[in-house]
């Protein structure tokens, strides 16, 4: 998880930055803005889960940024601070589905458990949503889908055939010749998957298959799915499965259906 703090005293932002133990509750990368446009830079750069931002700022208020937000990357969970007890401000920040309304000063002790909840909250319907659509593949006969597009069906076979290898936009392209973005939307359009989020599921259930036979180490595993870091490896599959690779090796499962079963 990483997280972006957007205010303009520069003050607040070595403040929070360096007060609350982020790691210990499940922050990888603190991200820090002193305005909405190094957080809109940073938001087309990094991959950002949660904002803390601040409402009163220069040129661009943090509602303003919020509704940008909200409009570009609606699965990010934002927390808004603020010096001023304003209902009209919290009827605005309601009204953008904020996670939090907090006050200034802001205790660490308050920031901590709110930022903790909303990590819980990401965490559960990342989950969910990726078992939603695994179970939308099941649902289908993906082979008889495919076939209506032959060259989907290609696509299919050479991600599950080069999953462990660096798949790009260009192996894609060079494959079926025909330009990435289109055949994406209608990959997505048959499967329920994007091309990069079936990759990722397809990666997932190999790596769940090579852990239930329990005969490789979670950083070789890793390696094989196409991971070169362990870490990224175990944060993924958490991501996606809701337990750690350790974890789901430990359940000694036996079974791994076919996600074109």
């Amino acid at each position: 998880m990483n997280i972006m703090i957007v205010d303009d005293e520069i003050a607040t932002l070595e403040i929070l930055s360096a007060s609350i133990h982020w790691n210990h509750l499940g922050i990888n990368q603190v991200f820090t803005a002193k305005n909405a446009i190094e957080a809109k830079s940073l938001l087309a750069k990094e991959s950002i889960d949660i904002t803390v931002c601040d409402i009163e700022m220069p040129r661009e208020s943090g509602l303003e940024l919020i509704s940008c937000i909200k409009d570009l990357y609606p699965e990010i969970v934002n927390i808004i601070l603020t010096g001023h007890q304003d209902f009209n401000y919290a009827r605005d920040a309601v009204s953008l589905g904020v996670y939090a309304y907090l006050l200034k000063p802001i205790l660490f002790a308050e920031l901590e458990t709110t930022v903790k909840t909303a990590i819980e909250k990401i965490r559960t319907e990342q989950t969910s949503e990726y078992r939603k659509k695994k179970e939308q593949l099941y649902s289908v006969d993906t082979e008889k889908e495919l076939s209506l597009k032959g060259y989907l069906a290609e696509i299919r076979n050479y991600i599950n055939s080069h999953y462990g290898e660096d798949i790009t936009r260009a192996n894609i392209e060079s494959l079926v010749h025909l330009n990435v973005d289109h055949v994406n939307r209608e990959f997505k359009r048959e499967t329920g998957f994007s091309l990069m989020e079936y990759t990722q599921y397809y990666r997932i259930y190999m790596g769940k298959k090579m852990l239930s036979e329990n005969k490789l180490t979670i950083g070789e595993i890793g390696a094989l799915c196409g991971y070169n870091s362990q870490s990224y490896f175990s944060e993924v599959f958490k991501k996606c499965t809701g337990m750690t690779p350790n974890e789901y090796r430990r359940n000694n499962t036996t079974h791994v259906g076919h996600p074109t079963s």
